[in-house]
This record gives C-alpha cells, structure tokens and sequence, in this order.
C-alpha cells in the first residue's frame, strides 16, 4: 500500500511545482513568478503530497478571510501518481483549510472535456453552476463548481460560526 503524506509547500520545492504543472497541463500553466508568489502569499495556501521523497501532486486554494467563499486554483496530480487516491486527500485537505479560515462555499473551475476530474468533484459533493466560454487559452470552455463546506468541516475550525451566503 503506497503510504501518502500532505505538508505545506516550501521554497525549495519551487523547481518540483514547475515541473509537476508542465508534466500535467498542457497549457494554462502556474508560470515559475507565480509559483514563487503563491508560496509567499498569506492568503494562498499551497500544499504538496509526497509519495516516499516525490511529489506526487499539489493544490492552491486562495483564501480570504473577509469573504466566505474559497477558490481551489489548481490541483495537480503527476501521471504516474493518479488513482492512487492523491487528488481525493488533496481535496480533504483544502475543505478543512477553508473550513478553518471561515469559508463556507468551495468554488473551483475545470476543463470541459476533463471529465475524470469532474467525476471526482461530483463525487466529493461539488455541483456544476456555470459554464465559462473560452476560458482557457486554447478557447477551451470552464465548467465552475462549487461545494458548500459540511457541518463537520466547519465545526474542525476553532471559531465555529454559521455560514450565511448572499
């Protein structure tokens, strides 16, 4: 049983993220400047999965804490990782950071034709409710989804508050 371990990313594994998004993506990509800001930012929370001493798949969730909803930026999973339920824990993780920073909403967007992602988000509780034209670069369109964050996660974070969206 391959064993998975999550941790907050650090600078040095800047050259590791690149290259994880080129192995992934072929386009729409987290330019090496943006890497190095994300990792630097309060308001991004980077986490990595490690399998032995590789990263096997990392996620960037934007948080805010003057608004209840959170945005997953990315979620990347290296090929030869996937299945292995990396993505699933990855998105266990950023429910109960968004939980504990006050969100209540989870909003995320994917490729239109990435339907392995899509079930998992459907799996997870996330529902489609808006579709973006032309929003990636090669003219692809989005799919948004979003998730309410569950009871249980809200109350994992210290100052547990109801949520209420306008």
């Amino acid at each position: 049983m391959t064993t998975i371990r999550l941790r907050k990313a650090r600078a040095e594994d800047l050259d590791t993220l690149v290259n994880l998004e080129f192995s992934v993506f072929p386009g729409d990509r987290i330019s090496r400047r943006s890497w190095r800001d994300l990792l630097k930012s309060p308001s991004a929370l980077v986490t990595v999965a490690t399998v032995g001493d590789i990263v096997a798949g990392c996620t960037v969730v934007l948080l805010n804490k003057r608004t209840a909803i959170a945005r997953l930026y990315s979620i990347a999973v290296a090929p030869e990782a996937r299945k292995q339920g990396v993505a699933r824990l990855l998105l266990d993780v950023v429910m109960l950071a968004a939980a504990e920073t006050g969100a209540c909403l989870l909003r995320l967007e994917t490729r239109f034709d990435n339907l392995q992602a899509q079930r998992l988000f459907i799996h997870l509780g996330f529902k489609p409710f808006k579709r973006i034209p032309a929003y990636y670069e090669d003219g692809a369109e989005a799919i948004r989804y979003q998730r309410m964050i569950s009871d249980d996660e809200i109350h994992a974070r210290p100052e547990s508050k109801s949520c209420h969206l306008n």
